[in-house]
This record gives structure tokens, C-alpha cells and sequence, in this order.
């Protein structure tokens, strides 16, 4: 029997993951019996790709249509506002219409209007998709959360309860976790990142939310990019190393306990060319918006939110999606045609189930730490061939029926082309989405990739 070299470097993981006496996957990485989510029925259709945006104020109802956003996360909200957007068919998550809005740590005796909360007096509204509980929370609130959540989905089963989870960049203070792990754990397991302080402290926050919250989603926000300027006065792109191991801590724990992944991804930034400082950049390119999505959904992703969409909120309101003026921006022009190419093939990505994500060539993928991914299945491979860095994401379909998701993750300040070869088998038909268009190929036959910087495309084979 031939045994892949995959299968055997996951094997010698284990057994050091063993030796180190560390678990190796984020399920079951804390104290606590992981909640099995079940399927919520919304009012709003999500079986699909959802496509968001993060602040929306009234008046701007035109533009997020125009931009191709299913619905915003907003505060303010009105009834007035609530009608525009239905007559633009977007949804509105509401921070503080019906309930209060969280941030940080919140206590039960703060939390009383969501524990008491029994409908009455609730405002609805058939734009109102849900009311947003609380952005970026400590595990020191995860108990009061789980008891807010389960009160609301009792009263309004088709409403979303927004709870937004750091990203792991956040330090062990706004984590509410601290670090463990004693340097002899760490010795057999240097090979990987998941050791670092900030991954380590990352899957206890993500453990304790699946043991205590029961959601059928987990949504976090990740702002991976930067840039920073050379002795010329030149901008150099660059992206964080923890954003790929950070996906796949959240990619892992979904997958696992029958959760779709949510992911605000950065639409702003507070340089536009680079500075000493190597702050988070402009994502004004649709390489910049391309890449993020590709990789989320390559990871899953049922749910892309572009922070930011209104022209309120942080960092340099001129490279939000509307800008100072309240008008469209170029992040605004490239995000619109990613979620455009996007909406061409969600409702077929929908009628996928994630199996799991693999690096091809990872000593070229752009954000990657150390180590393999938790996500990756070691049998489970595209029938793909490439010399470039790709973010690959394997889904299953009825009938043995299979699909990928093929992201080039290259570093996007090298503006490299990827090119890669896709076998379509004997008796196999692939459908290729691609830069809104498809093509469909019949086995067996190779089909010729090349994707642009930060392009990503879907593929099914059927």
C-alpha cells in the first residue's frame, strides 16, 4: 500500500504533539464538553455565500445594493432607516435598537435587558436581520454571553444574536486567557507556530467559546495587512504571519461543531503608501479585497464582511468603502467587483460542506506561521500541480461529488501571477468559476490556471 509523505509527516506531528502532551486541535483545548450547534432558521437566507459590511448609516441603503452587500451591521438604526434598506433588499444587524451593544467585558447585572429580554416591546422590521450583542468580548464574559444568547434565540429563533470574536493578535488581557504551556511542552513542537504565546492563548479563547456559547456561527474580524517603507521611500506590503494559523483555529473549531466561519475582513486602513511605523495599509486594490475573500473561503467562509463599509467607524475614513464625503472610494470599486464574482457561484459554494485546507508549496504563502494546518485532511488533495504558494480548500458534494476552493496567496508586494495545472479525471465534468465566468471542462483533460495577484477561483468536480 502506497502511504503518502503527507500522511506520514501528520503521523510524526501527532506523536509529537503527544510527547509534548499538548492537544493538538483547538476542540477540546479547554476544559468543557464542545456544544454541537444546531442550525438556526433566520429570516434571512443563508445558504449561500453572505456578503456584509460593517457600519452602514441611513442614506447609504444605494450604495450597499450597488456594492452588492446583503446587509450591514449598523448603530443608529431607525425605522426610517430600516425601510430604505428594505427597499434596497439589504438586511441590518442593529447595535442598540432593540437591545444594547457590548464591547470588551460585560457583566450579568449590565447584561439584564438580554436576560430578561421576552419580546416584549420588540421593534421588528422585515430589513431587521438581527441585533448585535457584542463586539470583541473577553472568555471572561463567555457565561453571561451563552445565558444572553440563549434568551434571544428563545424569543426571536429567526434573529440573528451577534457575538464578534477577536483575532488572535489580541493580547492575553482582551482574550481574558493566559499562556501555559511550560518550555519542555514546547521543545518537541518548535516546528510549529501553534506554541507561540498568542496562538496558544487564541485556541483557549475559541475552546471556551464552542464549549459555552451555542451559535451556529463564529465570527471574527482579521486584519492582516501592512506596510511599511524601504531606504527609498517605497512601499513594501507585507502580511501578518499569524493570518493563515488565525483562520484555521476558527476553520477547525466550526468544522467541528457544525458552526459556519464569519469573517470581517479589512476594507480600511490607516496608511495609504507605507510608514516607519508598518501600520495596517489602504486595501483600495482588488487584489487586496480578492485575496482576503478567496482565503476565507478557502478556509469555509460562509459570511465575508468588508470592514469598513460607512464612512464612521476607525482608521482613515478615506479608505473606507465611502469615504469622508459619504461617496464611493476605490476600496469601495475593488470590493465591488470581488463581491460581484463572488455572487456568481455562492449559491453553488453553498451546496458544499468544508472538508478542510491544505498549503501547496507553503514556504511561498504569504501570512503562513510554522507547521502544518489543523484543518488539513492528508488524503484529501485537489488534483493540482503549481511552483507558486496556494491556499487550497477541499468541499464535499452529493454523489462523490467534490470542490475546491484555490486561493494564490503569494505576498501581494511581489504582484506575482500564479499559474497551475488542474487534471480533470477520466468521467469527471469541472465547472470553473472564475472572474464571473464559467467554464466547464470534461475528463480527462488538463486545464491551464493562472491566477492574477490575490485571484482566487472555484472549482467543482463532478
Amino acid at each position: 500500500m502506497k502511504i503518502s509523505f503527507a500522511r506520514i509527516l501528520a503521523a510524526l506531528c501527532s506523536l509529537l504533539f503527544t510527547i509534548a502532551g499538548v492537544s493538538e486541535t483547538t476542540v477540546g483545548y479547554t476544559d468543557g464538553k464542545p456544544i454541537t450547534a444546531q442550525k438556526q432558521k433566520y429570516c434571512f437566507d443563508n445558504s449561500g455565500i453572505l456578503i456584509g459590511g460593517y457600519y452602514g448609516l441611513a442614506g447609504q441603503g444605494a450604495y450597499a445594493k450597488e456594492a452588492g452587500l446583503d446587509f450591514v451591521i449598523a448603530t443608529g438604526v431607525t425605522e426610517a432607516m430600516l425601510d430604505e434598506y428594505e427597499e434596497n433588499g439589504v438586511g441590518v444587524v442593529a447595535a442598540g435598537y432593540n437591545l444594547p451593544r457590548y464591547y470588551g467585558d460585560v457583566s450579568a447585572q449590565a447584561a439584564q435587558p438580554w436576560l430578561s429580554f421576552n419580546g416584549e416591546g420588540y421593534k421588528d422590521h422585515p430589513a431587521l436581520w438581527g441585533d448585535d450583542l457584542i463586539d470583541e468580548p473577553s472568555a471572561n464574559s463567555y457565561e453571561t454571553l451563552a445565558a444572553c444568547a440563549k434568551a434571544h434565540r428563545a424569543v426571536k429563533p429567526d434573529k440573528l444574536c451577534l457575538i464578534n470574536l477577536f483575532p488572535n493578535y489580541a493580547n492575553s488581557e482582551q482574550l481574558g486567557e493566559e499562556p501555559t504551556l511550560k518550555k519542555t511542552q514546547k521543545i518537541p513542537l518548535l516546528f510549529t507556530d501553534v506554541i507561540e504565546p498568542n496562538n496558544e492563548i487564541y485556541r483557549k479563547y475559541v475552546s471556551d467559546y464552542i464549549n459555552k456559547i451555542d451559535t451556529d456561527y463564529i465570527c471574527a474580524d482579521i486584519y492582516p495587512y501592512h506596510s511599511s517603507l524601504d531606504s527609498e521611500g517605497n512601499e513594501v506590503k507585507n502580511t501578518s504571519d499569524c493570518y493563515i494559523r488565525n483562520l484555521d483555529i476558527l476553520a477547525e473549531a466550526c468544522r467541528a461543531t457544525n458552526r459556519d466561519l464569519w469573517i470581517i475582513t479589512q476594507a480600511a486602513g490607516e496608511t495609504k503608501k507605507g510608514d516607519e511605523n508598518n501600520r495596517n495599509r489602504y486595501c483600495d486594490e482588488v487584489s487586496d479585497i480578492s485575496q482576503q475573500a478567496y482565503a476565507c473561503l478557502s478556509f469555509g467562509a460562509k459570511a465575508i464582511i468588508h470592514g469598513l463599509f460607512s464612512n464612521i467607524g476607525w482608521w482613515d475614513v478615506d479608505s473606507h468603502m465611502l469615504g469622508q464625503d459619504g461617496r464611493p472610494t476605490e476600496t469601495y470599486d475593488a470590493a465591488r467587483k470581488v463581491n460581484c464574482d463572488l455572487k456568481f457561484f455562492s449559491k453553488v459554494y453553498g451546496a458544499y460542506t468544508y472538508s478542510g485546507t491544505y498549503m501547496l508549496n507553503p514556504g511561498r504563502v504569504a501570512g503562513r506561521g510554522r507547521g502544518p494546518l489543523a484543518t488539513a485532511n492528508p488524503g484529501e488533495k485537489a488534483p493540482l500541480s503549481s511552483c507558486n504558494g496556494l491556499l487550497v480548500g477541499v468541499f464535499k458534494g452529493e454523489r462523490n461529488a467534490n470542490a475546491y476552493v484555490i486561493t494564490n496567496m503569494e505576498e501581494l508586494n511581489n504582484q506575482t501571477t500564479a499559474a497551475a495545472t488542474f487534471l480533470v479525471p477520466q468521467g469527471r465534468i469541472a465547472h470553473v468559476f472564475q472572474a464571473g465566468t464559467m467554464q466547464v471542462y470534461t475528463g480527462k483533460r488538463y486545464v491551464e490556471l493562472t491566477l492574477a495577484p490575490g485571484e482566487g477561483v472555484f472549482i467543482t468536480l463532478q
